[in-house]
């Protein structure tokens, strides 16, 4: 369980312009988010820029997904920057990041993907383009993301198959093969499944179907 002084403990030295309340329920850091190129550590010149936010986080982080808004209007609220009509950032896939890193720390998401989303932010601002890349909007960029999360070909069909076997505390050996071979999983490729299942727990897997659920393929 994620608590107050653990979120405070997690912004004193990286965030020190981020104020941490709760309100019983959730806890909410508002504030000057500073934005550095090459991670705190690496930069001793200071943050590159800043931008206004406020984030809310529940107690069941890292299972629940925090929401980070950008409060001071910087970001124009279009798709094509990541952002939504009311502030609501994009700021990375969860379950992609759940599963590509293996420090689930606050302070390891507010040093990574955030400080990732808004230098990127930053870059755009300057340049016109993203510096580090960029997903597709919407359910297209939630399936490119799972596919690389599972190391498999971005197609809509054998991703919602591989989650399933997955979503399971062990894929059946009498299913069939997700490669199409017409094989049962037992005599195909089941080892490799079995690697996949070590890195995509089911309740991530079960995850990932819900959100495509609810964006309308399943």
């Amino acid at each position: 369980m994620l608590t107050l002084d653990q979120v405070r403990a997690a912004v004193s030295f990286d965030q020190p312009n981020l104020i941490a309340e709760s309100d019983g329920k959730r806890i909410r850091l508002e504030g000057t988010y500073l934005v550095f190129e090459k991670g705190v550590v690496a930069a001793p010149d200071g943050p590159i820029t800043s931008f206004e936010i406020s984030m809310e986080l529940s107690e069941r982080y890292p299972r629940q997904e925090p929401r980070v808004f950008e409060t001071g209007e910087r970001i124009p609220r279009v798709a094509e920057r990541h952002i939504n009509p009311n502030g609501d950032c994009c700021v990375t896939v969860w379950e992609n990041w759940l599963v590509e890193v293996n420090d689930h720390t606050l302070s390891s998401y507010l040093n990574g993907p955030m400080n990732e989303y808004f230098l990127g932010q930053f870059w755009y601002e300057k340049t016109g383009k993203w510096p580090f890349g960029e997903r597709s909007h919407g359910l297209k960029g939630l399936e490119e993301a799972y596919a690389d999360a599972l190391g498999i070909s971005n197609n809509a069909e054998s991703l919602r198959y591989h989650l399933r076997l997955l979503s399971h505390d062990w894929p059946k050996g009498h299913w069939l093969c997700p490669c199409k071979s017409g094989k049962l999983l037992r005599h195909c490729h089941r080892d490799d499944l079995a690697a996949m299942h070590a890195k995509v727990p089911p309740p991530v897997a079960r995850r990932m179907l819900s959100r495509l659920k609810a964006d309308g393929r399943l």
